[in-house]
């Protein structure tokens, strides 16, 4: 049984689909891959607005999400939020506003959703000159010079967040001691090159001691930025926000984080696997949001790369896990976050028949007690 707030990570091929579930009342989705609901029977791919839409707390009457946050606005990030944001209410939405003006010429139908409700949001909390309320919320995660251009001019500074930083605040509140996000990417430079190198990368840790390790999740960056990252975070002392119990393998599994072309070589970097074991906290995990991985590579072929699961493997102590191939069909792998934050795979939370994101709230609730702590805004 999913007795704790927890990170469930849905099956949903390969693609990324996370639920974070901080408290009752508070539900945090980052990224989608909505595949929509087959008529096969053996079709083991979670159809998340549906599972979103019949689990979530209600508010006023509706489903409620907290907040969406989109690493990046790839096809298989991305798909299905236009389907979601008519169907649920949400929050906040955090986004790299750099992403949508260097990488618009080729955004799926999903991806110009998001980027429309994303700058309609930019303009309300304008407007508002401060919180704009639920349902208009939005984070920006960048660079200062962002705010100088023209579509963000009088944006409010508390709403906007750079790479180094942390984040408590979460739809409005702080939640500072039960959820925090260190932001480490996109960077700068990065932000005009590959898209999937403009992905939003953090640790979330539900807690507040991030020595203790929480879930890293680099969207799909590739070896040089999370280097980069790496580099960067331990040059500031910031060793603590690279500690994980749970690394979601960045592009889906693929090998391009710890190979690189060299020369017409193909190079193992070491490296970044060696940095991978040494932040690695106890027993951890590593979860390939993918099909199944195949037992060796072909040329060309797209992730998840055999490669790169054998490397997986040789680093968590925990194990190597994928959606597509552990668990139960049709089901997400959870890890459920104790009191102090620690971090516990969960085979099957789901022992009741209850829908498993259900039960990962519903366990949260704890008491039927109302939350004694009043809900407010300020600064994180």
């Amino acid at each position: 049984m999913f007795e704790n707030p927890g990170f469930i990570f849905w099956p949903v091929g390969t693609g990324d689909s996370t639920t974070i579930v901080v408290d009752e009342e508070t539900i945090f989705q980052l990224d989608i891959r909505h595949l929509g609901k087959s008529e096969d029977d053996e079709d083991d791919h979670a159809a998340i607005v549906d599972k979103l839409e019949e689990s979530l707390p209600q508010k006023d009457g509706n489903p409620y999400l907290a907040a969406f946050a989109l690493t990046h606005p790839d096809k298989d990030h991305v798909q299905g939020f236009a389907e979601l944001l008519d169907r649920v209410e949400i929050g906040e939405l955090w986004f790299t506003p750099r992403v949508f003006r260097e990488h618009e010429d080729d955004f799926c139908d999903d991806a110009v959703a998001f980027r429309e409700e994303a700058h309609r949001r930019v303009t309300e909390t304008i407007k508002a000159g401060g919180d704009p309320g639920a349902g208009n919320r939005v984070r920006l995660i960048g660079y200062d010079e962002l705010l100088a251009e023209e579509h963000y001019t009088g944006f409010p500074e508390q709403f906007f967040t750079t790479p180094g930083n942390l984040v408590t605040m979460l739809d409005g509140e702080d939640r500072a001691g039960k959820f925090q996000a260190f932001i480490h990417g996109p960077f700068k430079d990065d932000s005009v090159g590959d898209r999937n190198d403009t992905s939003l990368a953090m640790q979330v840790v539900l807690g507040d001691d991030a020595s203790i390790g929480g879930v890293l999740l680099f969207g799909d960056l590739k070896y040089p930025t999370i280097r980069k990252i790496f580099d960067v975070t331990k040059e500031h002392g910031n060793d603590q926000y690279l500690s994980w119990q749970v690394l979601l393998a960045p592009h889906h599994c693929s090998k391009s984080v710890m190979y690189q072309d060299e020369d017409g070589k193909t190079v193992l970097k070491q490296d970044i696997l060696d940095d991978f074991t040494d932040t690695q906290v106890d027993n951890g995990y590593i979860v390939s949001s993918s099909e199944k991985v195949p037992s060796s590579d072909s040329d060309g072929a797209n992730p998840p790369h055999a490669k790169a699961k054998a490397r997986y493997e040789e680093i968590a102590k925990g194990g190597f896990i994928c959606t597509q191939e552990d668990g139960e069909a049709g089901e997400p792998l959870i890890f459920s976050a104790g009191e102090d934050g620690d971090i516990a795979y969960a085979l099957d939370a789901n022992s009741d028949g209850e829908n498993s994101l259900a039960a990962a709230v519903k366990a949260a609730r704890g008491s039927d007690d109302p939350p004694s702590q009043k809900v407010g805004f300020g600064e994180f």
